[in-house]
């Protein structure tokens, strides 16, 4: 039964009615349908501006962010950081941020400005004796004290041993000295050239007697024990000072010394000039004839603040007996000459300790009123950050003591109790201070003598 609404095409040229689905006509074969032809696109002319966001409806059971089909996906999320990467960024930051702390604690530690000092309160036989050391004016090769020292000679407060580097000449020893002399401020000189090719001589020492007023031939005295030990040949010398001065005694020439003993004319004072080195001769001859010359030791820097650096005045209760000074350089000759090993094991000891020896070292002997003995010794480095590592190391060795800290000079100090002695330690600037009383001082009394240090 046919559709009665499907239309069945007729020829137009014979009017043949055609079969559904035929496209030619039976009888003429004419094309029955006409040809059609697909309009063609439009082509979309390039944007003239960025194309505007727009949002697309999501049609029911369509997931967002899922690509349509034969559309590339498009990757908009923030790439993924290896775990392994945000976590060594995470301590390259802790440990610039640890060495900035640490460079700003050194930093504090060794940044340092020193106070206004004043000369220390230096008894009279100590800081009288200190101004007639020779002040040498050689241009070329001029010598310096690289040790000093003031010991007391005769009555209760003398030292029964000396650790003192400046020697005595043949025939003179403390006991001799002390049947005249009252006190004695000992120096080494050695020369310094200007050209650093050119060697240094050998040590000159020089010793300045306060002598008692009853004695006016003991200068006299002393050349004579000398010029009898040395075997030498002995001379009248007689020098006058710029200040106007006279200095009166004798020169004694021997094979293996060279002496001289100048006495002060109208003081107590004895000057005493030797070297066992003979090539040292005309060094010794200049030095003889600068007595006087100067303010003695206080003209050398590197002497006066050291010296400096003690207490201006002593604290109440303690009296200053006796004070010293020694160069980075002889500590390590007397570490040598002491080591008795051969010389490559001294070396490598000495580079080894090099680090901790201080540029100077300088010490004060007190005594309170029960003869208790009270010492200071003031570690003087090139540097702050030198004296604060030497501090570390001091820091850690007196914890293991079980110190326990209190504060000194604004900065943190550490104390305890060891071997019968109070000790009391700390560091400012390029100075480490050691301290140390007797078994029966309070940590009170340390305390305010650390805190007259003027460092």
């Amino acid at each position: 039964m046919s559709d009665p609404t499907i239309r069945v095409p007729a020829c137009q040229k014979c009017g043949t009615l055609a079969s559904p689905g035929e496209s030619y006509c039976r009888s003429c074969g004419t094309y029955l349908l006409a040809p059609t032809v697909a309009a063609p696109q439009q082509t979309q002319p390039p944007p003239t501006s960025p194309p505007q966001s727009t949002v697309t409806a999501v049609s029911p059971g369509m997931q967002v962010g899922t690509p349509m089909q034969g559309q590339r996906p498009l990757n908009v999320g923030r790439k993924r950081r290896s775990p392994l990467l945000l976590g060594c960024l995470i301590f390259l930051v802790l440990v610039g941020v640890a060495l900035a702390a640490g460079g700003i604690y050194v930093w504090r530690s060794a940044s340092y400005t020193p106070p206004d000092r004043t000369a220390p309160e230096i008894p009279e036989r100590g800081g009288g004796t200190m101004t007639e050391f020779p002040v040498d004016n050689d241009p070329n090769a001029p010598a310096h004290p690289t040790a000093v020292q003031t010991e007391a000679l005769g009555g209760t407060i003398a030292k029964a041993n000396t650790s003192s580097a400046t020697k005595l000449p043949p025939g003179v020893d403390r006991a001799k000295l002390a049947k005249g002399a009252t006190s004695m401020t000992s120096s080494t000189y050695r020369t310094r050239p200007k050209n650093s090719s050119s060697p240094s001589s050998g040590d000159i020492y020089i010793n300045v007697l306060n002598v008692a007023p009853n004695q006016p031939n003991f200068g006299n005295g002393l050349a004579s024990s000398i010029t009898e030990a040395t075997r030498g040949q002995q001379t009248g010398v007689r020098v006058s000072s710029p200040s106007g001065a006279v200095y009166a005694g004798s020169k004694i020439v021997a094979p293996q010394a060279s002496v001289y003993v100048l006495t002060k004319q109208g003081g107590n004072i004895v000057v005493i000039i030797y070297s066992d080195d003979t090539a040292n001769q005309s060094t010794v001859d200049r030095l003889a004839q600068n007595v006087g010359n100067g303010q003695g030791l206080i003209d050398y820097a590197e002497v006066k603040d050291s010296l400096w650096t003690l207490p201006a005045a002593s604290p109440a209760g303690l009296t200053l007996t006796e004070i010293n000074t020694i160069s980075g350089d002889q500590i390590e000759r007397s570490i040598a000459s002491t080591s008795g090993t051969n010389v490559d094991d001294t070396q490598r000891i000495l580079s080894q300790m090099r680090m901790f020896i201080p540029a100077r070292l300088t010490g004060a002997r007190y005594v309170d009123s029960a003869k208790g003995e009270w010492m200071t010794l003031n570690f003087e480095y090139e540097s702050s950050f030198q004296a604060w590592r030497t501090w570390l190391l001091a820091k850690g060795a007196l914890g293991l003591g079980g110190a326990e800290s209190t504060t000194v000079r604004d900065v943190k100090a550490l104390y305890l109790k060891q071997e019968g002695m109070r000790i009391l330690v700390f560091q400012k600037g390029p100075y480490l201070i050691f301290l140390s009383g007797p078994d029966g001082a309070s940590m009170d009394q340390l305390v305010t003598l650390g805190n007259q240090f003027q460092v």
